[in-house]
């Protein structure tokens, strides 16, 4: 009989926790997408020990009881989830509809990290707006690791036998896939391909599940003597702080993340977790408590409410993570949570499948038609069916979403790459050819290509940085995808270091969120006198008119400050976008920099 151990669901709400952080504030807890790690290696350790329990009990592996069990233990409230989400898309975000089928597809079969990774999908950059179920990528990687460990255990088993020599063999394999994500990963580049690859995070998992050969749940020594305890304590507190630190510090696209940070968390998560299991050693006792058991019970529906509650919210509240804001998501995720464990997650694992068509042959002749007793049912049946209809009927996802990452990515990349030196190096185009294509008058091309620019801005500056360098050759643009108003004045010092006195500044921010006032006054004492050109917000995001109305208060505060009204330029102009209507394409971009040269010019077309 499987001993239950209370702390793991300890460690289970630790690793919910830091999703949610991370998803709430990704520059601040910078590490929280390790909580996925964590989950990993428990998974991977417990799914082993239950499979080795019965292989020694029966010796030999019921896959098909063992998958059995994984479907009714995951699928329910997955499949809930969409038909639930997929109404409120319809009527609230139907821009999220297109796609949808495949997204529900990719899920149920498992292979929704490589759906998103064929997309071209960014993890790690909202370019086109928060997706809602970005995160199941995880339960994909767990439904391949469940398909294909059980088959291979089942070998070794046979063949290999002894348990020390498979715990060496499932290290050397975790240690291939962590040198295959080092392989694979390019410093600079969107790393979404190693993060969302089963082969890159296969590791986390097989080391927890070595785990299981040396440590088994059932057979750990109730008898340790006090030195082995106060060895417990000085490594779960070390671990902890060190667990802590990478949760806060470590950056989810950073260089050392890859090149091993994430393999010496999975092992930081390794240790703990034997820690836990253990039952005469202190630390599940740390990680017991009732509001751990609470939210460990149920972490599985709170990591899949959470994402869903968070993306609507970005998309409709101004302030999303403000205070007052985050309590009623927090309550919403764990009320949406508690119902569904209660009305999903613990009734379908008590279901018996094995007799399914009986039930409904009998529902149909005995009971499936009359009406007053059955209403309920039926009507939720209904719902569930027409959801089920939208989702399979959906449109197909926008050919152009994976352009609009992969082309604003690499441009952002290209921008880091080369900066001011460079572009001082490149041969620049022609006044002529720059006002024939701009269509700006040759004194706004001549003057314009005098000009020493610092340009600040987010993917929307990035998406018309190309245009912006051929109309103006001595700009200097620090612009990044996802970058808010938050930081403008600190992200406008750093820059000023790269152009110490320019004749201009051109900040475009707003699209990614709310603009404060005072962000606005710190960005301007930076500026000092020198003349600040802010592009206005052309996006279809409840903070856009707000932002708007905001810049055009703050320019009748400063007299150096002048709003471009690219929202007005572009009103109507749909064709000048990619499909979101956010972030301009040939055309459209070219226009951008065309509105930038007339207005920091002073010459108006």
């Amino acid at each position: 009989m499987k001993r239950y151990v209370t702390g793991f669901n300890g460690l289970r709400t630790i690793g919910v926790l830091t999703v949610i952080l991370y998803h709430l504030w990704p520059n601040h807890v910078q590490g929280g997408f390790l909580g996925v790690v964590l989950f990993f290696v428990l998974s991977g350790y417990l799914v082993t020990d239950s499979l080795l329990r019965e292989y020694e009990k029966n010796k030999k592996i019921n896959i098909w009881k063992f998958w059995g069990r994984r479907l009714k233990r995951l699928y329910p409230l997955l499949v809930a989830i969409f038909l639930l989400v997929t109404p409120y898309i319809i009527i609230f975000q139907p821009n999220l509809w297109a796609g949808l089928r495949s997204n529900f597809l990719s899920a149920v079969f498992s292979v929704q990290n490589w759906w998103q990774i064929s997309q071209g999908s960014s993890y790690f950059a909202d370019i086109a707006g928060a997706s809602p179920f970005k995160h199941i990528y995880y339960l994909s990687i767990e439904g391949q690791f469940f398909i294909l460990w059980p088959l291979l255990l089942i070998v070794l088993l046979k063949f290999v036998k002894k348990r020390g020599r498979i715990f060496v063999i499932a290290n050397v394999l975790a240690l291939i896939s962590a040198i295959w994500m080092a392989i694979l990963f390019v410093p600079g580049a969107d790393p979404t391909r190693v993060y969302y690859g089963t082969d890159t995070r296969f590791f986390s998992l097989m080391m927890g599940a070595s785990l299981a050969f040396i440590w088994p749940l059932n057979k750990l020594s109730h008898k340790v003597n006090k030195r082995a305890v106060k060895i417990a304590w000085q490594l779960t507190i070390g671990l902890s702080l060190l667990l802590l630190l990478a949760y806060i510090f470590m950056p989810a696209q950073g260089t050392f993340t890859y090149y091993g940070g994430m393999w010496l968390a999975s092992l930081a998560s390794v240790i703990m977790v034997a820690l836990v299991a253990h039952p005469s050693l202190p630390t599940n006792k740390l990680f017991s408590n009732p509001v751990f058991e609470y939210i460990g019970s149920r972490s599985y529906g709170i990591y899949l409410w959470q994402l869903p509650v968070f993306a609507f919210a970005e998309a409709k509240v101004l302030a999303p993570t403000a205070w007052y804001n985050l309590i009623w998501q927090l309550a919403l995720i764990l009320i949406l949570t508690e119902l569904s464990y209660r009305l999903i997650e613990l009734p379908t694992q008590r279901f018996d499948y094995s007799n399914i068509l009986g039930i409904l042959q009998n529902f149909v002749r005995e009971k499936g038609w009359k009406l007053k007793k059955n209403i309920l049912p039926m009507l939720i049946s209904g719902l569930a069916l027409i959801s089920l209809g939208f989702i399979i009927f959906s449109p197909p996802s926008p050919h152009d979403q994976r352009v609009i990452e992969e082309k604003i990515m690499a441009q952002q990349i290209a921008l880091q790459k080369k900066q001011l030196a460079e572009a001082n190096n490149k041969v620049p185009m022609s006044l002529k050819a720059v006002a024939e294509k701009y269509k700006v008058q040759p004194v706004v091309a001549e003057k314009a290509s005098q000009m020493n620019v610092l340009a600040l801005g987010d993917s929307v500056m990035v998406a018309a940085s190309t245009n912006l360098q051929e109309v103006f050759p001595h700009m200097y643009i620090d612009a990044a995808v996802g970058r808010q108003a938050e930081s403008l004045a600190t992200d406008l010092t750093n820059a000023k270091s790269k152009m110490p006195n320019p004749d201009a500044y051109l900040i475009g921010l707003g699209t990614n969120g709310t603009i404060k006032e005072d962000e606005i006054d710190a960005a301007m004492k930076v500026a000092g006198n020198k003349p600040v050109y802010w592009m206005n917000v052309h996006a279809d995001r409840v903070w856009a008119k707000p932002n708007n109305n905001l810049l055009t208060k703050m320019a009748k505060k400063y007299k150096n400050l002048k709003i471009i009204d690219w929202n007005k330029k572009a009103s109507g102009q749909s064709s000048w976008f990619y499909s979101d209507n956010i972030h301009p394409k040939g055309t459209g971009a070219e226009k951008y920099a065309a509105l930038v040269a007339n207005s920091l010019t002073n010459v108006e077309k």
